[in-house]
């Protein structure tokens, strides 16, 4: 099988409201995440899909990023909630079919992931700040040897380009 990329993606700056799954994008937050979508297209990343958490503010996210990037809607994945396990999450993006997908969701899940895949769980720490991305190059999933990282960008190096 063909190496494909992994995209990562913290949700935006939401609103300090609970519960926490509904707390929704405050207006810098949709402004930083669209500046921040518009520099990931400038990429022009092979994505095929996006994959979301539920909760409110990486729906949101998501379905910004799908608008700028032009893909197709984002599909829910309850795997990437908040509350979700880097072993649950993993095990079901091995279930979907396609390369070039791009999760949208939630730290400490999104680095704590990103961390296991490059074979560094629990030596480092991959902190995605709020708009901000990473993508990674894996074999497999499940992966047979550790992941590389392309690139990891904060919001304002998004916006940058």
């Amino acid at each position: 099988m063909k190496a494909f990329d992994l995209v990562f993606f913290r949700h935006g700056t939401a609103a300090d409201t609970a519960p926490d799954c509904d707390r929704a994008l405050t207006e810098e937050g949709i402004r930083k995440t669209r500046a921040s979508a518009e520099g990931l297209k400038k990429l022009e990343l092979p994505l095929g899909k996006i994959l979301t958490s539920p909760w409110l503010r990486a729906s949101q996210t998501a379905a910004i990023l799908a608008e700028v990037l032009m893909v197709h809607a984002p599909e829910e994945l309850q795997e990437l909630a908040g509350d979700g396990t880097v072993h649950a999450l993993l095990d079901a993006i091995g279930r979907r079919h396609g390369h070039g997908i791009l999760l949208v969701g939630h730290q400490p899940l999104l680095g704590d992931t990103v961390a296991e895949l490059l074979g560094a769980a629990g030596k480092c720490e991959v902190d995605l700040r709020k708009s901000g991305a990473c993508a990674i190059q894996v074999d497999a999933l499940p992966p047979r040897k550790p992941a590389v990282l392309k690139w990891l960008m904060t919001a304002k190096q998004l916006r940058a380009l």
